[in-house]
């Protein structure tokens, strides 16, 4: 079956019009020549497209189109019928899909005419398909979410072509495997980095239909904190290194404890190493470090130490 194709007038050496005719009713010459005038040829038609639904305008596609050997203007005649029912009022090669319905077998009749003689009529039909329910704007809230939030899927009311009644219902795919969680989600269910995917089922009843799918999220590395941090000692003698010590972790993800330093000496920054080397320091001076906490992919909070002072 070819695609539908719009056709609002086809005529062969002139200019024919798509209005219908009662001619189709075999009221008018129809087959064999009269008065030296011959009958065009018999169109090939095709109804597209081949399975319509509710949503879908009714197309007669001239797979053939009429000709004349006398040179004639030619129009086509078109006659509509749904479950045997004749609607006179369309006569257009084009059917709007307004005037369809889920179920309904509908049918077209078609002739040639050149002003005199009509040719053989033709036919086709298709039975119009269950319109599968649809759902827009499936949208997975926060933005940029961490296993500390708690995701929520919000989408649109399903609309169904055909005015069924639609069941719906939502869950959740985690990394493209699916789950039996509805609602909001939390961890454990998800880890960072996770994709997670919303997933809405509209059933009307007729089709066993996929789940519309939100678009991917993937779960954030969260930043890990350090609650605290201070010298190892606040007098260091002057030959002696200086330790940063950590007064607490944490990471929602689990990530293991890390840091990242810098040292000041009388307030330059000097070092960026895990501990400060004697090498940088002498008596008198004034030391702190900054502590930030570090999980292996971002930074979190920094912290401050209490100043020491080196002695002799």
């Amino acid at each position: 079956m070819k695609a539908a194709t719009a056709i609002a007038l086809v005529a062969v050496f002139g200019c024919g019009n798509e209005s219908g005719s009662s001619k189709l009713d075999g009221s008018g010459p129809q087959g064999s020549a009269v008065e030296g005038n011959s009958p065009p040829s018999v169109p090939e038609i095709q109804l597209t497209p081949e399975n319509p639904t509710g949503s879908d305008d009714l197309v007669v596609n001239l797979v053939t189109p009429s000709t004349d050997v006398d040179g004639d203007s030619v129009e086509y005649l078109v006659r509509w019928s749904v479950d045997d029912e004749v609607l006179d009022d369309l006569v257009s090669l084009t059917l709007d899909a307004a005037f369809t319905h889920k179920g309904e077998r509908w049918s077209v009749e078609v002739a040639a005419f050149d002003g005199r003689l009509q040719s053989t009529s033709v036919y086709d039909s298709v039975t119009i398909k269950n319109s599968v329910p649809t759902v827009q704007n499936i949208v997975v809230t926060p933005d940029n979410p961490t296993v500390k939030d708690e995701l929520r899927c919000g989408y649109d009311d399903p609309v169904d072509l055909d005015n069924d009644e639609v069941g719906v219902a939502q869950s959740w795919a985690i990394n493209g495997v699916d789950i039996e969680v509805e609602g909001p989600l939390t961890a454990p269910y998800f880890i960072k980095h996770d994709a997670v995917e919303c997933l809405v089922f509209a059933e009307d009843g007729t089709d066993d239909i996929a789940p519309y799918r939100s678009d991917v999220v993937t779960i954030e590395n969260s930043r890990p904190n350090v609650i605290g941090c201070s010298l190892n000692d606040n007098n260091p003698p002057e030959d002696a290194d200086v330790l940063a010590v950590s007064e607490g972790f944490y990471d929602d993800d689990g990530d293991p404890e890390g840091y990242r330093y810098a040292w000041f000496v009388n307030d330059a920054l000097v070092s960026n190493e895990a501990q400060l080397s004697a090498s940088f320091t002498e008596t008198g001076d004034s030391v702190y470090v900054e502590c930030t906490a570090w999980d292996g992919e971002n930074e979190g909070n920094t912290v401050t130490s209490g100043f020491g002072t080196i002695v002799d």
